[in-house]
């Protein structure tokens, strides 16, 4: 392999740009999550407290797992 083509490069940037995006999105899960437990809800059965499911969450999830399996599947086409 002498040299990535233009392909392998475009592959590994959507991997990286869909890792950056899985990353702050558990991050931010995580701060929400946080503020759930906080002592205002101390008291409260756990069944009472339902996290919601945010439509944030949900896109930056899909739009995460798309960009890496994409890039991997770019990448391995071009080997």
């Amino acid at each position: 392999m002498d040299s990535l083509v233009a392909q392998q490069v475009w592959a590994v940037v959507m991997f990286v740009l869909g890792s950056f995006l899985l990353k702050t999105c558990s991050r931010w899960e995580r701060a929400d999550q946080a503020t759930l437990k906080e002592a205002k809800s101390y008291g409260r059965r756990e069944t009472d407290i339902v996290k919601p499911r945010t439509l944030r969450g949900t896109i930056m999830t899909v739009l995460g797992c798309g960009l890496c399996l994409g890039g991997m599947i770019l990448f391995l086409l071009h080997v």
